[in-house]
């Protein structure tokens, strides 16, 4: 086994506030412009492992307790956080309400229930969460040099615009959006076609369309940023995987292909904007290449990402095995718990894989057996990782 423990790059008291407590549990109406279902508001609930040592977190029971955090535990990665354990969601918001009553305020990747908690009670009130993560005020925080060529236009206009070249429509609005679940590539008229109908089925959710431009990119990053009372502090950033265009699947974190300075430079930049705001916590910012050497920002994440357990862990993770590589992983796999948890022995035992959130699906109703393992695993050099990946996937899934 391996024993040495990971430290994140950032500890905790560099990414939230010693009053902050982690309150995930919303509502579908907040989340219906991200594609969530029932069982994702509380599946999300199981993020951050870890990184809130010293803090609160109100976590389903799927995704914490003692058959869970040994997982963990065996990877190298302690939980040493105040657990609030939940099974409905009137529990978790009592919970909630505890906490508050404690003099805590609550963060969450997403907004809670519209108007269930005082503005004050929030590390984050929610008309600024809306106006950070909007996609229309990018050019509020970022230098306009940085910014593809866009424009917005009212929803209801969209059916007579006819678009001069590939592009890119996205929502606008102040709904939380991400996953690419709100963005359209446009390259062709049925693709246009297609975004067209989607945004008239939606179009109560989204009142305007922003129209961007379809910049050519050699390589594009997720960028950690953690946002203090006093700073801003990068830590790093992870190349995105994508299946097409718009649609990630997956993070890496290469040598050959490393977040340059200028763009930590940058993503300090704009997140002291936000810090002047008010924003506090994790946050990330989509900043690619284009083909020209020029950065440019595509979308605000004020929020913690895919990517910040493994932006943060890899530095540790890599030094205690001589790999150099990591990347993502995420599986679903539907064996029984405790034979789950025997497959991840050896990969974790070796360190060649670090889990980053596990959910145990045999206690939720709504899993249908499956559970969730999301992680990370390194290589060598990135075929290396891909590989690994692969591998343990059809392990756990088999």
């Amino acid at each position: 086994m391996m024993p040495n423990n990971l430290a994140p790059v950032i500890p905790t008291d560099g990414l939230y506030p010693a009053d902050a407590a982690f309150m995930a549990r919303t509502d579908l109406f907040e989340t219906r412009m991200l594609g969530y279902k029932a069982l994702s508001l509380d599946t999300v609930t199981a993020h951050l492992a870890g990184l809130l040592n010293g803090r609160t977190a109100i976590r389903h029971e799927c995704g914490a307790g003692e058959e869970v955090f040994a997982v963990y535990h065996s990877a190298g990665i302690e939980v040493e956080e105040e657990t609030l354990i939940y099974r409905t969601s009137e529990e978790a918001h009592a919970f909630a309400d505890t906490l508050i009553a404690k003099g805590k305020r609550l963060f969450s990747p997403y907004p809670l229930p519209a108007g269930r908690f005082p503005d004050n009670d929030l590390l984050v009130p929610p008309a600024l969460w809306h106006f950070l993560n909007a996609k229309i005020n990018l050019d509020a925080i970022v230098p306009p040099e940085f910014l593809p060529e866009r424009e917005t236009m009212p929803c209801k206009e969209l059916a007579s615009f006819e678009p001069p070249r590939p592009l890119f429509l996205k929502a606008g609005g102040d709904a939380a959006t991400g996953w690419g679940y709100a963005v359209h590539p446009c390259h062709d008229r049925v693709s246009f076609d297609n975004a067209l109908r989607w945004f008239a089925e939606h179009h109560d959710s989204v009142p305007d369309v922003l129209v961007e431009e379809w910049a050519e990119v050699s390589i594009c990053w997720c960028t950690g940023i953690a946002i203090s009372d006093n700073e801003t502090l990068c830590f790093g950033g992870a190349e995105q995987i994508f299946s097409a265009p718009a649609k990630q699947s997956g993070s890496m974190i290469d040598p050959e292909r490393m977040f340059p300075e200028e763009g930590r430079s940058l993503a300090i930049q704009v997140g002291e904007a936000a810090r002047r705001l008010g924003y506090r916590g994790i946050a990330g910012l989509d900043i690619g290449l284009r083909k020209d050497g020029r950065l440019i920002v595509f979308d605000p994440n004020f929020r913690f990402n895919s990517s910040t357990a493994q932006l943060l862990f890899h530095d540790s993770a890599v030094a205690r095995t001589g790999h150099s590589v990591t990347c993502s992983f995420h599986s679903e796999p539907s064996c029984a718990y405790s034979k789950l948890s025997v497959r991840l022995e050896a990969p974790i035992g070796d360190g060649w894989f670090v889990p980053t959130r596990l959910f145990n699906g045999e206690k939720h109703p709504l899993s249908m057996g499956k559970h969730i393992v999301t992680g990370f695993v390194l290589g060598h050099n990135r075929i290396e990782a891909e590989d690994a990946a692969k591998s343990l996937k059809g392990c756990l899934e088999a």
